[in-house]
């Protein structure tokens, strides 16, 4: 059984490389990714991957940080910091990976509110520029 500590390099990899083809590459075609600031999950491979995408256009990589990481079974939970604007963004990806080692949920959770209500303007701008 993959374990997520040996899995998580690849997620590392498309964050440091802003690659859509190596995120394709580890999304599982039935991933389920959980936003912020949208109540229902997004369900299937390309809507999650638009969605990360739009979460790297609307993150400042450039300060983005993981300042944590933990690691049980097929589980991540990577917490991180960046600033959007003026405006201090901590918040946590929950990743469950599965067995062929693919990302099958991801969930994005974010405080303080300044910082969601940030995060939900950035990201409609970015899905508007996607789509």
């Amino acid at each position: 059984m993959n374990e997520a500590k040996n899995l998580i390099h690849k997620w590392h990899e498309v964050v440091g490389n802003d690659d859509p083809f190596l995120l394709e590459k580890i999304i599982s075609d039935d991933a389920i990714f959980f936003s912020p600031v949208v109540f229902t999950p997004m369900e299937g491979k390309k809507i999650t991957m638009m969605y990360l995408s739009a979460a790297g256009q609307s993150f400042n990589m450039e300060k983005f940080k993981y300042t944590k990481e933990i690691h049980d079974g097929l589980n991540s939970v990577l917490e991180f910091e960046t600033y959007i604007d003026d405006i201090s963004v901590n918040g946590v990806d929950i990743i469950e990976w599965n067995e062929e080692g693919k990302i099958c949920n991801f969930k994005v959770m974010i405080r303080p509110f300044k910082a969601v209500q940030k995060v939900q303007e950035k990201m409609i701008e970015a899905l508007e520029s996607i789509t």
